[in-house]
């Protein structure tokens, strides 16, 4: 069951300068003590796309209301992040706010990363007219999410407005990974991806650099 009931959900990529990935590693780690005294933030992720260029880096933060929301926009980490953004990013932060359809969080030890080692983020673009049979697919996952002991943490995103979603799933290292990229969900969605996408899916891999999860 999705014990959170978060409804929100804040997904901010933040490219980094060439010289400057260390810094934005170590920024993001921070924020999981910052994050700590904000109680409407529910869970909190800083991750660091794998093989990317130009070097990616995410925060992905989930609510269960927009008053959770409003007020980490405007608390400490976005704080942080609009003093340091000219010096770390090479553009300003992206940040969008969808709405959660659907997710899945047994992951939350209270460690730096919450027991949580890499994960996977798929964008999806929806033809025009199946936006709802994307949806629809997506929202009735919960039981195939479930049904994957290794898939930890899961989040099904749909961004407002577009006719985009993402999906992003975190796991303890690349076995769990890899046992979902071959799972069943995988397999209905990239069978059907010609129908009902207009572009191929968007797959990146990521390594989590600090979590703050909490149910």
């Amino acid at each position: 069951m999705p014990s959170s009931e978060v409804t929100l959900a804040l997904y901010v990529p933040l490219i980094a300068k060439d010289d400057k990935i260390s810094d934005l590693t170590a920024f993001l780690g921070a924020g999981y003590d910052l994050v700590q005294e904000e109680p409407e933030t529910i869970q909190w992720y800083g991750i660091r796309y794998d093989d990317h260029s130009p070097p990616t880096f995410a925060i992905l933060d989930t609510f269960r209301g927009e008053s959770g929301r409003k007020a980490h926009l405007t608390g400490k980490v976005a704080e942080a992040l609009g003093a340091h953004a000219p010096t770390l990013l090479a553009e300003g932060p992206d940040i969008h706010q969808p709405v959660v359809v659907v997710n899945k969080v047994t992951q939350g030890k209270k460690s730096k990363t919450a027991g949580l080692g890499v994960g996977i983020r798929v964008l999806l673009t929806a033809k025009p007219d199946k936006v709802e049979t994307v949806k629809s697919f997506l929202a009735g996952a919960l039981p195939l999410f479930e049904a994957e002991t290794e898939t930890l943490n899961a989040y099904i995103l749909q961004f407002p407005g577009t006719d985009r979603f993402a999906i992003v799933d975190f796991f303890e290292n690349d076995a769990g990974r890899n046992a979902h990229l071959g799972g069943e969900i995988a397999k209905q969605l990239f069978a059907n991806a010609d129908a009902w996408l207009a572009v191929p899916p968007d797959v990146v891999k990521f390594t989590v650099i600090a979590a703050s999860v909490n149910v």
